[in-house]
């Protein structure tokens, strides 16, 4: 008997079983997660090839002419296959008689859904299997189902002595649990031990099975702890079967990127860091320390790049310290998700755009997604990859800037650039290649020979209703749905751009940014005809002054005016130019009362993405050092209270004097650790070696002489170092703040701030000076 269920679909697959391709969703429902069976699916691509050219008889293979083109306009033939064996087969066979194939890469699970408009809520009608929640024949469609989520927070501790798991702590709301391998009896609430790692898993996988986690977070979970776990089970033999009905779980490596990928059956893994990139996040280090001290004001019980040491310390002789670390980790990790609703984030992608819940890059799927339906509705299929070179189109448009001190700046950005020129201008890759053929002079030009055919152009209408939803999101205060729609809409440009989208060419990006040049050229040319002065400009903002004697509110009040007027100018030129609606909207954003832009060092020109403003009372810093990671904090405290100075008139000069000699003072000791990521393993910097790669190597050749595993052999790790007399050395403590290089702070931290903005004010370095050092 049919029943009917809603839920939304955790993980999706497909497989061949017993020469049949088998495509099945975990579905979380109300009554569990569900595994939801398709009956007698096909999988299938595109030709070029007719009909008549591919093998008629073999069982299986259905091929029959569609009604859908190719974009070099040649009618194309579907090839179904009854199994993944058959498909793969049959692409061999096509291309080998010199035919392209068209869409092979879509995966069946993915294809079923996209077809269906189906995103992350679906309803289905389904066999049950007995009382279990497996269920066959069954047909899905799009709802509204929106689930109660179990999630786990997940942590491991390490021997890194020994290279063996000490124990699993796991955090979900008021549960805490940690299974830990030691011989001692252990009688902490919650604790559960283990004499040795193999019974400490196999426990594990019976926990996981038991309580039946959704989604479990961590920080640098995939590429650490559940690699480490990975290792250990088959170190030990022991097949990782946490999948929800048992299946061993899939951890891979990319060879290239060293990215590594895992696949639950029925579950997914969030990582932290990654999902604060999603989120838009910036800090200057993501380790979980540093940003759970920026977001929550907690911070690891454990701090130190040798805190291993202590960690086997506490394992062996205070379990209690060591199980209190351990969930301390989870506890932060959960609450750094909860604050910024990361999961929530994530989910509306997955409403927004159908791209699985674990994927948590993928701009090129989201596009294809939601572009591939509506392409096909239009009669078309998607083109063929081609190994053509790559041609980058030109990138955002940045003005020399004016250097200077100056008053009352005012910032004008246009709202959402890029979405806005493809709804404008018809930016869009089915238009491009209809225009190509049919040379209609109604086409609305674009750059480097492009040209848009309107009424064939998908992505501006889907770029509208993607606009109109975050309209809708924010006047709603629905911020989460507001930023998904935001990084969707923006993601575009940038897909159209890359080589490793199936839509590439380099017309249509280059239509895009190209665009944006010229329209920050006509706004600083309309600016500048009434009396603005334009002193920088960036992608999609113009920065101007105007009258140094206006109060705040007169400011204010002129750059609205200025704003309306200029919106006017847009459309009025949209309408000249090609009888174009324009959503190009221009904003006012910020008024700076106080404001400086550098010069490059020891030059006279403007530097760019570089500049301080004083606003509403706060000063914003970008590109500054006060805004870079790898500046040290003393000199982010020097630059910040140095333009605390100088906006708010007070003696500079006399300022830093005193800094300097404080500093010489060893007040600002603990400030002078400089921490830099390292971007790759320590075996390919060979060329050169910078300064955080001497201190890395300088503590992996320590740890050699001791017998221990490298530290940053891997690479993709913060290294802190600080100067000696003696040069460059790693920090680990307070101990190393001896002996330190005051001179180098002093030229290399300091100077480079005070040195371009004294000379914007007549004033000579010269007169900075102790008794013992020089500023030149």
């Amino acid at each position: 008997m049919f029943e009917t269920h809603k839920g939304y679909i955790v993980s999706r697959h497909s497989n061949d079983e017993s020469g049949r391709l088998s495509i099945h969703y975990y579905v979380k429902t109300d009554l569990g997660t569900a595994k939801v069976c398709i009956t007698n699916p096909d999988t299938l691509f595109f030709t070029d090839a007719p009909v008549e050219a591919i093998e008629p008889n073999v069982t299986g293979v259905v091929c029959e002419e569609s009604q859908l083109k190719s974009f070099s306009h040649s009618p194309v033939t579907v090839v179904r296959c009854q199994s993944l064996l058959l498909q793969r087969q049959m692409i061999a066979l096509v291309k080998k008689q010199g035919f392209d194939v068209y869409e092979e890469d879509i995966k069946p699970e993915d294809r079923y859904l996209m077809e269906r408009s189906i995103r992350g809520s679906v309803e289905f009608i389904a066999i049950r299997n007995g009382d279990s929640l497996i269920f066959s024949d069954a047909r899905i469609k799009p709802s509204d189902y929106r689930p109660s989520w179990q999630v786990w927070s997940l942590d491991i501790e390490t021997s890194v002595s020994k290279n063996e798991l000490l124990s699993i702590g796991i955090t979900s709301g008021d549960r805490r649990v940690v299974l830990v391998v030691t011989p001692q009896d252990v009688a902490i609430e919650n604790v559960y031990p283990f004499p040795d790692e193999r019974r400490l898993l196999l426990a594990f996988i019976k926990f996981v099975r038991r309580h039946a986690p959704d989604i479990i977070i961590g920080w640098n979970v995939i590429g650490f702890d559940f690699m480490f776990l990975d290792q250990r089970f088959r170190a030990l033999g022991i097949s990782p079967a946490i999948g929800v009905g048992g299946e061993p779980w899939r951890i891979r490596e990319a060879k290239e990127s060293g990215k590594v990928f895992a696949n639950i059956a029925g579950r997914v893994i969030l990582d932290g860091i990654t999902m604060l990139k999603v989120g838009g996040y910036h800090f200057s280090s993501y380790s979980l320390n540093n940003v759970s001290s920026e977001l929550l004001n907690e911070r690891k019980l454990l701090e130190g790049g040798d805190r291993w040491q202590e960690i086997e310390h506490m394992h062996r002789t205070a379990l209690d310290k060591f199980v209190a670390y351990n969930l301390q980790d989870c506890v932060l990790v959960e609450r750094i998700f909860e604050k910024l609703q990361l999961i929530e984030l994530q989910q509306t992608r997955v409403d927004l755009t159908g791209i699985p819940l674990s994927q948590t890059g993928g701009s090129v799927a989201s596009f294809e997604n939601l572009y591939l339906p509506r392409l096909h509705r239009k009669g078309w299929v998607a083109p063929a990859w081609r190994d053509e070179k790559f041609v980058p189109s030109p990138g955002g448009f940045v003005m020399s800037s004016v250097p200077g001190l100056y008053k009352n700046v005012l910032v004008f950005d246009f709202k959402s650039l890029y979405p806005s020129i493809i709804r404008t201008f018809y930016v869009d890759p089915l238009a491009r290649v209809v225009a190509q053929a049919l040379k209609h002079d109604t086409s609305v030009p674009g750059y480097r020979g492009a040209a848009f055919e309107r009424q064939y152009a998908i992505l501006p209408e889907l770029v509208t209703e993607l606009a109109q939803s975050r309209e809708i999101a924010k006047k709603e205060g629905n911020s989460i749905l507001s930023y998904a729609i935001k990084i969707i809409m923006n993601s575009f440009y940038g897909v159209l751009g890359s080589s490793v989208c199936r839509f590439y060419h380099s017309e249509l990006a280059s239509s895009i940014t190209m665009r944006g040049h010229e329209l920050l050229g006509r706004t600083k040319d309309w600016m500048e005809e009434r009396g603005a002065k334009v002193i920088y400009g960036d992608t999609d903002s113009l920065f101007i002054t105007l009258d140094d004697n206006l109060s705040e509110q007169q400011a204010k009040d002129s750059g609205s005016e200025l704003c309306t007027v200029i919106n006017q100018c847009l459309k009025e030129w949209c309408g000249d130019y090609a009888q174009l609606h324009s959503y190009l909207e221009l904003e006012f954003e910020t008024l700076y009362t106080r404001f400086y832009m550098p010069t490059i060092r020891g030059q006279e020109e403007g530097s760019k993405k570089r500049y301080a403003g004083l606003s509403d009372g706060r000063i914003v810093f970008k590109g500054l050092e006060a805004a870079r990671s790898d500046w040290t904090p003393l000199a982010k405290r020097f630059q910040v209270e140095l333009f605390e100075h100088l906006f708010n008139d007070r003696n500079a000069e006399q300022y830093v004097t005193e800094f300097i000699q404080s500093l010489l003072d060893g007040q600002y000791d603990q400030e002078l650790v400089y921490t830099k990521q390292l971007t790759r393993p320590l075996s390919k910097y060979t060329k050169t070696l910078p300064p955080h790669v001497r201190a890395a190597k300088m503590v992996d050749e320590e740890r050699h002489k001791q017998g221990l595993p490298p530290e940053y052999n891997r690479g993709r790790k913060r290294v802190a170092y600080l100067y000696q007399l003696s040069g460059v050395v790693p920090y680990r403590d307070e101990s190393d703040l001896v002996q330190i290089d005051y001179q180098h702070y002093i030229d290399k931290q300091l100077l480079p701030i005070v040195e371009g903005v004294f000379q914007m004010l007549g004033l000579n370095v010269n007169d900075m000076m102790t008794p013992q050092f020089n500023l030149l």
